[in-house]
């Protein structure tokens, strides 16, 4: 007697060459200084806010108290700092 097959469902791996590419591309519109020592793991490229939003939405918050609850590695926070 056959037995019925099974499927066998996987994810799609994520080529991390290719996304970590995207992003090192795109490193200077992260942080305008990142040869002046960013460092960042894998998940930081995936989740700072790139310096030009961040900019605008520090000067929208100028001169009030701000708490950063997801820092993550403080793109957001660098900005509202110097605000």
């Amino acid at each position: 007697m056959l037995r019925p097959r099974r499927r066998i469902i996987k994810k799609p791996k994520r080529n991390h060459n290719l996304v970590a590419r995207k992003y090192w591309l795109q490193r200077y519109s992260l942080f305008s200084l990142y040869n002046k020592g960013i460092q960042m793991d894998e998940d930081g490229w995936f989740s700072v806010t790139p310096e030009a939003i961040a900019i605008r939405q520090a000067r929208r918050c100028a001169g009030k108290i701000v708490i950063d609850g997801f820092t993550g590695v403080g793109g957001n926070g660098i900005q509202f700092a110097r605000m």
